[in-house]
């Protein structure tokens, strides 16, 4: 291949890398999956059981998990996020579903442990995952584990680097956010 086949291909690659995201890519792809299995339509639709199945096969199971998300799940959706609190109705259930010796119940939040503890923390027999998984307080305990705290984070460094140059570069080429990386070029400016 000539050096400027390999220059027209690698600039027509560059430009689709540096114009989508992670969620674009993911995005595309499962809808590419969903459309070859004829499934589309269901991509975001929660699978329907029958209530008597259900019934039958919980009451079957000798051991039950039972994973909550704590936003829009447990608590409503609201605009200050302090007022997203459950219902007397949803702690009741709660405490009711986690007394039963064969589940095992877990709540999940991108909240803090301090925040889980002052609206959920009087549930003893509930586990809890607390910021996105960083961090795990088990079922009937006080303490939280930090899974964090031995991470090996010296990536990062590498990380960085290669922003600062391509940022010297351009400084529209790259934007960061805390949590993921997004890319942009000069042309979304």
């Amino acid at each position: 291949m000539s050096d400027e086949e390999k220059a027209r291909r690698h600039a027509k690659l560059y430009k689709v890398v540096t114009t989508h995201t992670s969620h674009s890519w993911a995005a595309v792809l499962i809808k590419m999956l969903l459309g070859q299995m004829g499934l589309q339509g269901l991509a975001r639709q929660t699978p329907y059981i029958p209530r008597e199945q259900l019934e039958g096969l919980y009451t079957k199971a000798k051991k039950r998990l039972f994973l909550f998300d704590y936003d829009g799940t447990l608590s409503p959706i609201v605009k200050t996020p302090s007022m997203a609190v459950p219902s007397e109705a949803t702690l009741n259930a709660l405490d009711k579903l986690s007394m039963d010796p064969k589940n095992i119940v877990y709540i999940i939040s991108g909240r803090d442990g301090e925040f889980l503890e002052q609206h959920l923390g009087h549930l003893k027999n509930i586990g809890f995952s607390a910021e996105h998984g960083a961090f795990v307080r088990e079922r009937g305990a006080s303490e939280w584990v930090n899974f964090t705290k031995h991470l090996d984070m010296s990536w990062m460094g590498e990380v960085e680097e290669i922003f600062r140059y391509y940022t010297e570069v351009s400084p529209f080429l790259f934007i960061s956010t805390c949590s993921e990386f997004v890319v942009a070029t000069e042309d979304y400016w």
